[in-house]
C-alpha cells in the first residue's frame, strides 16, 4: 500500500508577502486601484512549493496565499456575490468577509484557474492539487436571491463544474473542501450528493472530498455513496469516532488521513504518529492512502507549518 503525503490547501504566507499584501489592501482602502503583482505572487508561491518539496510532500498545493477570506474567497471571483462585514470562521479566532448572494451565480471568467496556472508554471514535475468548495461556500454565505437553498447550491455546483473542467487541463487532482458537510442534515446530504455529481460529471480528474474540524459521524454511511475518488477525514479532532466509523462501515474509496494538528503549534512525535497511522490502516485497509495535516496550515507560523510537514514526511518515509 503506497502512502502519499499531501496538504489540505492553505499555507502560511511568507512574512515579506504578508507585509506586501497589507500595502496593497491599504491602497485599496484609500480608493486606489491595486492588484497583487503577478511576479510578486509567483515568488511567494515558489517559496511555499519549495517548502513542501523540502519536506518530501508528494501531492502539493499552491498555498492559497491570496485567499484572504478562507474558502469564502471563492465568492469574490463569482458574479452574483457581494462581500459584507467580518464574521468568525468556524470556531477559529480568525474572521472572513461574509458573502451575500444578490443575483444568480455564474462563471463569466475563471475563478482560481489563473492563480493555479502560476503554481503549475513553477512546479512542472510534481502533482499539484486544486481546491474548490460548494456546500461550505454556500453555508458561509447569506442567500438574498434564491427561493431555497437547493437552487442556490445546484447553481453553485454548476459554476464549480465549469471551473473543474478547466482546472482538469492543468491537473488531475481536484479537492472539494467541505468542513460544513460535517454539520449537514440528512436532507442536505442528499442535496450535496447531487451537487457533487454535477461538479464531477465528465471531468477527467481525481476528486477529493475533504472534511475537517470535527468527526464524520453525521455523514456516515451516506458519504460513501458520493461520486468522489478520495474521502478526507480529520483524525486529530475526530480520531476515535472516525476510527469507529471505518470499523463499522469500511471504505471502498481512497482515504485521506488528516493526522497532524494544523491548528496547534505543538509538534507531534514521529513514532506516536506512526502508531496512530498503523491503527487506522489496520482497520480501514483502503485501496490508496493520502496522509496530511487535518486542516490547512494557515493557522500556524511559517516555521511551525514547515516543521509539521517535515514530521509528515518522516512518518511516511
Amino acid at each position: 500500500m503506497k502512502l502519499i503525503t499531501t496538504t489540505i490547501g492553505s499555507y502560511p504566507r511568507p512574512r515579506w508577502f504578508r507585509e506586501y499584501l497589507r500595502k496593497v489592501e491599504g491602497l485599496q482602502k484609500e480608493g486606489e486601484e491595486a492588484e497583487v503583482d503577478k511576479e510578486v505572487y509567483k515568488k511567494a508561491v515558489a517559496e511555499v512549493i519549495e517548502n513542501q518539496n523540502k519536506a518530501k510532500i508528494e501531492l502539493l498545493t499552491d498555498g492559497q496565499l491570496i485567499w484572504q477570506d478562507f474558502l469564502a474567497y471563492l465568492a469574490t471571483k463569482i458574479p452574483g456575490f457581494e462581500m459584507d462585514g467580518l464574521t468568525r470562521y468556524f470556531d477559529n479566532n480568525v474572521y472572513y468577509r461574509m458573502p451575500i448572494v444578490k443575483e444568480k451565480v455564474s462563471r463569466s471568467k475563471p475563478i482560481i484557474l489563473e492563480e493555479f496556472s502560476i503554481a503549475r508554471e513553477i512546479e512542472k514535475e510534481k502533482n499539484i492539487k486544486a481546491v474548490l468548495s460548494c456546500f461550505t461556500l454556500a453555508k458561509l454565505s447569506i442567500n438574498k436571491f434564491y427561493k431555497n437553498e437547493e437552487e442556490f447550491i445546484f447553481d453553485l455546483a454548476k459554476v464549480m463544474h465549469e471551473e473543474a473542467k478547466e482546472l482538469a487541463k492543468k491537473t488531475k487532482y481536484i479537492q472539494l473542501s467541505e468542513p460544513s458537510l460535517l454539520y449537514a442534515s440528512k436532507e442536505e446530504l442528499e442535496m450535496v450528493k447531487q451537487a457533487v455529481e454535477i461538479i464531477t460529471s465528465n471531468v477527467d480528474a481525481k476528486f477529493f472530498l475533504v472534511t475537517y474540524f470535527e468527526s464524520a459521524e453525521k455523514i456516515f454511511p451516506e458519504v460513501l455513496d458520493f461520486k468522489i475518488d478520495v474521502l478526507g477525514l480529520d483524525f486529530v479532532e475526530g480520531y476515535e469516532k472516525n476510527l469507529s466509523l471505518l470499523k463499522e462501515y469500511g471504505i471502498d474509496k481512497a482515504l485521506q488521513i488528516g493526522i497532524l494538528d494544523g491548528r496547534n503549534t505543538k509538534m507531534e512525535n514521529v513514532e506516536e504518529v506512526k502508531s496512530k497511522l498503523k491503527e487506522i490502516l489496520d482497520i480501514a485497509s483502503p485501496k490508496e492512502v493520502y496522509v496530511s495535516p487535518n486542516t490547512g496550515l494557515e493557522f500556524l507560523p511559517w516555521i511551525k507549518a514547515y516543521e509539521k510537514l517535515e514530521v509528515l514526511g518522516k512518518v511516511v518515509e
